[in-house]
């Protein structure tokens, strides 16, 4: 049974539609990210959820209720911002501690240490937030929503102004405590590692639509078109008259193929040995190596097109700018678009 709903929600500003019909439905427990560009409207649909923009058209339901026109006090919901928002004057006991004083819970003092713990803040009670890192600074964020015990929480970008490192470090927390305390969680990003990292389901917007949604692995090996696949994935995307004529086939149908650089080969040209079973070959040159982590990337010119490449990085032979390969490309990794 669907715990959280999106039924058919239409959000627009002047002659600017922001959200585009949008629906969507959440598991209990499950944690669902909204992935896009800038401008798809990620941010707006989860404002809509926290009850801080209205929608034109529309219900929203958490837990069979409905409430779309209910005040954000009253839609048992924790948002965290990307920029933190906490009160300057106050300790980190008192940041975390103000929704539970101002609804005057029983227990308050033991509820705030409780979630002190969870999020490893234990001995910066007393420390302000200027006294604290970015990143102790966002687990005080999240404690502070977390300890209100919504039924859904609501993360809009909260990791995006934290250096790498402590991004990735905070990305498993936030994970654990997520299934720690089994709650809903609506987590909204622009950067596709880490809603692959993180969620149990992705939906890509783009446009205020969403254009496809399924678990990380889905996304990212069954881009659906053009624009999921050159956004989650990095794809090399050829024209389909384009592909044919390269691979010499008439075989294919279609607008675009799509293909992963990680299940393309490079083969020296003249090695002797080219296994062509299930693959096509292009002919191209090295045009350009770059490394992106452990990634070696090899961007490799044909006559018609240009290809990405990706092998792992490490010790031994490497193709050098300008040397002449064959493409190997294996039929059943290309994705008809």
């Amino acid at each position: 049974m669907s715990y959280v709903t999106i039924e058919q929600v239409t959000k627009g500003y002047e002659n600017q539609v922001v959200l585009n019909n949008i629906s969507l439905t959440l598991k209990k427990g499950e944690f669902a990210t909204l992935l896009g560009q800038s401008g798809c409207g990620k941010s707006t649909l989860l404002r809509s959820i926290a009850g801080l923009e209205d929608v034109d058209v529309g219900r929203i339901l958490i837990d069979g209720k409905d409430i779309t026109y209910l005040s954000p006090r009253q839609r048992e919901v924790g948002m965290v911002f990307q920029s933190y928002a906490l009160f300057p004057n106050m300790n980190v006991f008192d940041n975390i501690a103000y929704g539970l004083k101002m609804k005057k819970v029983k227990n308050l003092k033991s509820k705030v240490k409780n979630m002190i713990d969870m999020v490893d803040l234990i001995g910066k009670e007393e420390s302000y937030p200027h006294q604290l890192s970015g990143g102790q600074q966002q687990r005080v964020a999240l404690a502070r929503a977390l300890v209100m015990e919504p039924k859904v929480l609501l993360l809009d970008e909260p990791l995006s102004a934290l250096d790498a490192k402590i991004r990735k470090s905070l990305q498993k927390e936030l994970k654990r405590i997520q299934k720690e305390l089994d709650i809903t969680t609506i987590f909204v990003t622009h950067d596709q590692e880490e809603a692959m990292t993180m969620s149990d389901r992705i939906f890509v917007m783009n446009k205020g639509q969403v254009v496809q949604s399924g678990s990380p692995s889905e996304i990212y090996t069954s881009p659906v078109n053009t624009f999921v696949a050159k956004f989650i994935g990095n794809y090399n995307v050829c024209n389909m008259e384009v592909f044919c004529k390269l691979v010499r086939t008439t075989e294919l149908k279609g607008n675009e193929v799509a293909i992963r650089p990680e299940v393309l080969q490079l083969v020296s040209v003249g090695e002797d040995s080219l296994d062509l079973q299930g693959s096509w070959e292009i002919k191209g040159f090295i045009k350009d190596v770059s490394m992106a982590g452990n990634v070696l990337r090899y961007e490799v010119e044909t006559e018609e097109c240009a290809f990405h490449v990706d092998y792992l990085h490490h010790r031994g032979d490497m193709f050098e700018q300008g040397a002449r390969v064959h493409i190997l490309v294996p039929k059943k990794e290309c994705i008809i678009l």
